[in-house]
């Protein structure tokens, strides 16, 4: 028999409840964080009972994991469908990137809020997804950097550690600037063309930097 609705709402047992539950949870997870929203906030996002939220979902903490998992998810397409399929690690490679992650964050306010508000407090499921976004891109940013060539092994492992920390700044710059930026965020409130151009001067500085040569030791 099929369910009625109770009170106007939503059934429960609906395949494309869950999708749209996740979607209530992005909003109201972004608007209140973690600890102050409840499943029932989540379920008047959503119009639906709160059973039908947890007929889908173990609570929220599974929710906040899937919704940040679909923020991720649509970081990394973006930033895969901006790299240039020739060469990739090219100065306008890494802009066309700056560029698309920041169209991401004017065009899906909702989910940049919940990255802003979930990236420096994750812990649990949500800190190995954050840390695999993380990995994944710095990894990916190394490509932006010269390979170069080196005379000696210490030479070698110096130039490494300064890469790998050209790579951690290079990321963190971006991730954390898109995260204050997104609305409410501490650079919310300056002009948004300013602050991308200063992310960008940043990162080809960042770049800049690995390409000048180095005295290598004997």
């Amino acid at each position: 028999m099929m369910a009625t609705a109770q009170n106007g709402k939503q059934p429960a047992h609906r395949p494309s409840r869950r999708q749209h539950i996740i979607t209530a949870a992005v909003r109201v997870f972004g608007r209140n964080g973690f600890a102050e929203t409840s499943i029932q906030d989540i379920a008047d996002e959503a119009q639906v009972v709160p059973t039908a939220v947890y007929y889908h979902f173990d609570g929220k903490e599974e929710l906040l994991e899937l919704a940040m998992r679909r923020v991720f998810d649509q970081l990394n397409a973006v930033v895969e469908a901006a790299r240039p399929e020739s060469e990739p690690g090219s100065p306008e490679g890494l802009l066309r990137v700056i560029d698309a992650v920041w169209d991401w964050v004017e065009k899906n306010p909702e989910e940049a809020r919940l990255y802003q508000v979930q990236i420096a407090s994750a812990n649990g499921n949500v800190k190995a997804l954050r840390d695999e976004f993380e990995q994944r891109h710095i990894q990916r940013a190394y490509d932006y950097l010269p390979e170069g060539s080196t005379r000696s092994p210490r030479a070698a492992k110096s130039r490494h550690a300064a890469q790998a920390l050209a790579v951690r700044t290079l990321i963190s710059t971006t991730i954390l600037v898109t995260a204050l930026r997104a609305e409410g965020g501490p650079l919310s409130q300056l002009p948004s063309r300013s602050v991308q151009e200063a992310v960008r001067a940043l990162s080809l500085r960042i770049v800049a930097a690995e390409q000048k040569p180095t005295t290598a030791s004997a």
